[in-house]
């Protein structure tokens, strides 16, 4: 038979907790847990495919470091459609004014009327799962239901077999692969012979993690925010982590009160 005297702790939460409180101070303690600061992480992968004007020798006269101009024009903002959609569609005018807020506060300049750009840019946005930066570069996303993705076996490579043994890289490996939220910003050249094709200049690819719950409407400040001090350079890592204060709402909780109105229960004799 089980002996029915109540716990040393049961005995003093009756005697010093009534039941009221311990429910208020219950509901309080995931709120304090919750209250601190969540960060979400942005990723950068910026390229410049065009590097002939990195090399040369009059260096006043390269306005960035891939050497490319600073005067823009938006040709594009285009959504990239993948069989899992976004959780809300984006607001293109918005997602194009924080473009270009994020141009102008790093040194570039938009066109006016009668002036011709040096680049002219392409932006597009999505999600899926994106071309692991740290096995093998064959693009941004695979697209569709019926892309292939490309299977890259570690230690294929001789540089990759040494960067496999640094401290950290595995986990890098394995976080990029998961689906991402992306950004695409493309730099293009706006040639005087018209009749030839532009070319491409730089890029900038920004990620961010769980795109089944993350809207890219708040983020995206943050992102380009991440992206914008890169364009036009080439970055020494294969990609660069970044962290943001994750935008989320708050609750306000009031004064704690304690409700008597039922007694605490006496334990058995």
């Amino acid at each position: 038979m089980q002996d029915a005297t109540p716990s040393l702790a049961t005995r003093l939460r009756a005697r010093f907790i009534p039941s009221g409180l311990a429910l208020v101070l219950a509901l309080l303690v995931p709120l304090v847990v919750h209250a601190q600061a969540d960060v979400v992480g942005i990723g950068v992968r910026a390229y410049v495919t065009d590097p002939s004007h990195m090399w040369s020798k009059d260096k006043s006269k390269i306005p960035g470091d891939g050497g490319h101009g600073k005067v823009y024009a938006i040709v594009a903002v285009s959504y990239v459609p993948a069989e899992q959609k976004l959780i809300r569609p984006v607001d293109e005018n918005a997602l194009l004014a924080i473009l270009v807020r994020e141009l102008d506060s790093n040194g570039f300049t938009r066109i006016v009327k009668g002036q011709k750009p040096d680049i002219l840019l392409a932006m597009s946005y999505g999600r899926g799962l994106m071309t692991n930066p740290y096995l093998n570069d064959t693009g941004e996303v695979n697209l569709g239901v019926d892309a292939i993705p490309t299977v890259t076996i570690p230690g294929a490579f001789s540089v990759q077999l040494v960067d496999e043994k640094s401290p950290g890289y595995e986990q890098k490996i394995q976080k990029a692969a998961y689906e991402k939220l992306f950004i695409r910003v493309t730099a293009f050249d706006n040639p005087k012979d018209k009749s030839r094709k532009s070319k491409m200049l730089w890029k900038t690819v920004i990620v961010a993690d769980d795109p089944e719950h993350m809207d890219l409407n708040n983020l995206a400040g943050q992102m380009l925010a991440a992206g914008a001090p890169r364009f036009d350079k080439q970055i020494r890592d294969k990609a660069l982590e970044l962290f943001a204060p994750l935008p989320r709402g708050h609750v306000n909780v009031g004064t704690p009160e304690v409700d008597d109105s039922n007694p605490t229960p006496q334990a058995k004799k």
